[in-house]
């Protein structure tokens, strides 16, 4: 905001400005990419989670000795 005042009072200052945007609009994007990877990877682990959950409480598929009595 004070370089966006600098700049309406003192058009030299329009250089600053433009790598200031510039440098804020990388920032930004960076921040929205780490943090879409940051939610496909936490999408990723439940998602495995929830397969190995659903795995282990299949007594049907687990091995013969730990089938639940009510199954043989």
């Amino acid at each position: 905001m004070k370089v966006a005042l600098l700049v309406t009072q003192e058009p030299a200052f329009a250089p600053v400005f433009e790598r200031l945007e510039a440098e804020l609009a990388a920032a930004v994007k960076r921040e929205r990419r780490l943090s879409e990877s940051q939610h496909r990877a936490r999408a990723l682990l439940a998602q495995k989670a929830m397969r190995a959950t659903s795995v282990a409480t299949c007594s049907s598929d687990a091995p013969l000795p730990y089938r639940s009595r009510s199954s043989r």
